[in-house]
């Protein structure tokens, strides 16, 4: 049943799309098979076939988007020539570009129309859309009315785009719409105004150059593409180095588990919270990766001791955040979390380790780091047999109770109040989860 409304949905979809383009290639005519609308086809196959991976967010499965200029360069047909135009062109190249990745990458055949209808259908709403602001404009609209047709053009087509992606993956997935356009449209606004500047760029040249002014843009985004793709296999073996670090941290030390993760992940929420830059918010992340990472040059029998720990024993511990700094000093491209490792178990009332510092001293990066740590440990985040035998789990609620009363002595108490907070929405949407797989 559930999959029977998919099935229904892309059903009606398909039926719209063969109207649609029948109604198109009507109006079209011989121009279908006219030598300027075939070059048109090829340039935006050419640019969708090579789509650029840009970085849009940071937190793990969202922090990059595929961006083409083959769907302004399809918008601003729409503007110059008509809505016909634009819904042939997507389509063609929509649906060719998906026969190769599918014969290329495996991917299952009926994604190859799936996605067509979907593009079809955009077309034809922003088709509908610039055929109505047009229609409200003077008989020979000014450069600046298309190019505000254009934006608004172009908006509408992203907009319904995303929302037909939205339902065909809550439908198939048997997932709540509501959540899916939450997600999808969490980068909408990034990808709006990176399309926006790209269909300005295309504007310009099809109308001093025409179709071939196109091939000026190509050239440069190809150039673009290129370098995006180095970088990004740069940022991969950035990446795969923290990665190896901090299992190597795992492997020393069995009591961090997913303690690393957790750290990590909560750390860089509270930094985003407290209105660090993205960039920053990323080391953040970093940093709480690897803040244990001093541990693995201590004596493993002190580590893995199952009884607390005698004072010349805690002394060793108590090096750790030095020693990890200490590994990591001459990386150059992890020298900015450096002190922010060497500090974490600094307290604002300087009775701290291993420096004592007190108070401003501290870098906030390090203060959160800190507090999330503090916090994991005593919620005992460990697997049950990673747990130490003397140390009594608290709730989440207890947690924050200490986290509260050490405020301003042990803590940094905006960091509190922020990761409380922060916690908090965690809680909520652990429990939404709960509910809808419950549901399903």
């Amino acid at each position: 049943m559930k999959k029977r409304r998919f099935w229904v949905w892309n059903a009606c979809l398909s039926l719209l799309t063969v109207v649609g383009l029948g109604t198109a290639g009507w109006n079209l005519g011989s121009e279908l098979l006219s030598a300027w609308f075939l070059q048109l086809v090829v340039i935006v196959l050419v640019a969708e076939l090579f789509l650029v991976r840009a970085p849009v967010r940071e937190d793990s499965a969202d922090r990059w988007m595929w961006l083409s200029i083959s769907t302004p360069i399809v918008v601003v047909s729409i503007v110059l020539h008509g809505w016909a135009v634009g819904v042939w062109v997507d389509a063609i190249t929509t649906f060719f570009a998906g026969v190769l990745t599918a014969y290329l990458k495996g991917a299952h055949w009926r994604w190859v129309w799936f996605n067509t209808t979907q593009s079809v259908m955009s077309a034809l709403w922003a088709g509908a859309f610039a055929h109505a602001l047009l229609f409200l404009a003077p008989p020979e609209p000014s450069r600046g009315t298309l190019l505000l047709v254009l934006v608004g053009t172009l908006i509408s087509y992203n907009l319904i785009n995303t929302m037909l992606i939205s339902v065909n993956v809550a439908l198939l997935n048997n997932r709540r719409l509501g959540w899916e356009l939450h997600h999808l449209f969490q980068g909408f606004l990034s990808e709006s105004l990176v399309t926006i500047l790209l269909a300005l760029i295309v504007f310009l040249m099809m109308t001093h150059f025409g179709v071939m002014g196109l091939v000026m843009v190509v050239v440069p985004y190809l150039a673009l593409r290129q370098a995006f793709v180095l970088w990004t296999r740069q940022q991969e073996l950035y990446h795969q180095t923290i990665r190896s670090l901090g299992f190597l941290v795992q492997r020393a030390h069995p009591y961090t588990g997913g303690h690393l993760q957790r750290v990590a992940l909560w750390a860089r929420r509270t930094a985003e919270k407290l209105g660090l830059p993205p960039e920053r918010c990323e080391q953040v992340y970093i940093a709480s990766l690897l803040h244990d990472l001093g541990k693995t040059v201590l004596d493993e029998r002190i580590l893995n001791k199952p009884g607390k720990l005698t004072p010349a024993e805690w002394e060793q511990i108590k090096r750790h955040p030095q020693l990890g700094a200490e590994i990591l000093r001459d990386v150059p491209f992890l020298h900015q979390v450096v002190p922010w490792i060497a500090y974490h178990h600094e307290r604002p009332d300087g009775k701290g380790y291993p420096y004592g510092l007190k108070g401003d001293q501290i870098p906030l990066e390090a203060s959160i780091i800190a507090v999330v740590d503090a916090f994991d440990a005593m919620i005992g985040g460990e697997a049950p047999s990673q747990q130490r035998q003397y140390r009594r789990s608290l709730s989440i609620d207890e947690a924050l109770q200490e986290l509260r009363r050490g405020a301003g002595t042990q803590f940094h108490p905006q960091v509190v109040q922020v990761f409380e907070s922060v916690v908090r929405r965690w809680s909520r949407e652990a429990q939404q989860s709960a509910s809808v797989g419950a549901s399903t």
